[in-house]
């Protein structure tokens, strides 16, 4: 398949340039006299998004807010009218917060804050980073300052895998106007690198409670299984289980090879953990298969739920639901998983 297809792509290089980039973001940060390194992530997050969508979230009226909001939420509780509300929110994710982007100089007060919050609570995108910023107490200056640095250093350590990502939006993006996808579909570069190096960090932050669990489980996306639609995989409390009937298939092989630990198939981040236990939450830890831009929301859903993540990242985008006109095999760095026991 053509590169342009894709809006990044990873080689074998990444995972040591990204954890230079890692290395360096931390070093820098220490100047800020943040709590930790979960703190410094937050900041960086904040910082990030207030410079690509601060703009937008001063414009946004404040009963679309609450539309948009309100549609997010009752499509969590009634999934079974997805349909419905997927195109309304389409509708008005297109019209109200797709923007052009446009660099944002407004300061970071306390007030903007909650209309950056707003934003994206509207977009339905950033549910499990909106408790980390509504608690979020270190000095807001600093979130522009750090942010700073790492728009002048993301392209030198992380650029070459996202460099098809403006003409893979400029040949695809009017495929999902008016879906209630646009805003995720539409991420900027720097929104990629923030998630890849949030892998990193967060890779780094849980690892040490990660390793004190008494069960792994492996979290893969629905896009590594080769039969998708003919799959028959089973329905367990925590996800979907292989039943072993493809031999060619990756999550099948991915089960046969850590047969001694938990192996789930999950449809979508959103669906992740919705029947955990509290044994899970003291017993449980983690790996989650996923594509660039549900890393950071990933990561923190599952540690909302005291269940330590580590991640590995998709080499490519492998689904037609968002990315492209026909499914392929997810593919993920086997030697940096192995790495994760």
């Amino acid at each position: 398949m053509d590169k342009t297809f894709f809006p990044y792509k990873l080689d074998s290089d990444y995972y040591r340039n990204v954890k230079s980039f890692g290395d360096d973001f931390l070093e820098y940060s220490r100047k800020y006299h943040f709590k930790d390194d979960e703190e410094t992530l937050e900041a960086l997050c904040i910082g990030v998004y207030w410079y690509l969508y601060g703009t937008t979230s001063l414009d946004l009226n404040s009963n679309i807010h609450q539309a948009l909001a309100n549609l997010a939420e009752y499509r969590r509780a009634f999934p079974e009218d997805k349909i419905f509300i997927d195109e309304l929110r389409g509708k008005l994710l297109t019209k109200f917060l797709l923007k052009p982007f446009k660099k944002n100089n407004e300061k970071l007060s306390k007030d903007n804050l909650e209309l950056l919050i707003n934003f994206l609570e509207a977009t339905g995108d950033y549910m499990d980073q909106i408790p980390h910023f509504r608690s979020f107490e270190h000095d807001l200056d600093d979130c522009p300052s750090l942010t700073k640095w790492f728009c002048e250093n993301s392209e030198k350590y992380l650029g070459e895998y996202t460099c098809n990502l403006d003409e893979y939006l400029e040949n695809n993006g009017n495929s999902h106007l008016m879906e209630e996808d646009v805003i995720f579909y539409h991420g900027h570069e720097l929104e990629y690198h923030l998630n890849m190096l949030g892998a990193e960090i967060m890779n780094r932050i849980f690892k040490e409670e990660y390793d004190k669990r008494t069960r792994k489980a492996i979290i893969l996306p629905s896009c590594m299984n080769a039969n998708n639609k003919n799959c028959r995989a089973k329905e367990e409390r925590l996800g979907q289980v292989c039943t072993f009937c493809n031999p060619n298939c990756n999550v099948y092989k991915i089960s046969r090879e850590y047969s001694e630990h938990e192996v789930y198939i999950v449809s979508h981040e959103s669906t992740a953990f919705k029947k955990a236990k509290k044994e899970d939450q003291e017993e449980l830890g983690i790996i989650g298969i996923t594509c660039v831009l549900n890393l950071i929301s990933g990561g923190w859903k599952a540690s909302n739920m005291k269940i330590p993540p580590q991640c590995v990242l998709l080499e490519h985008v492998a689904c037609k639901k968002h990315w492209l006109k026909e499914d392929l095999y997810g593919k993920i760095n086997e030697n940096e998983l192995k790495l994760k026991f």
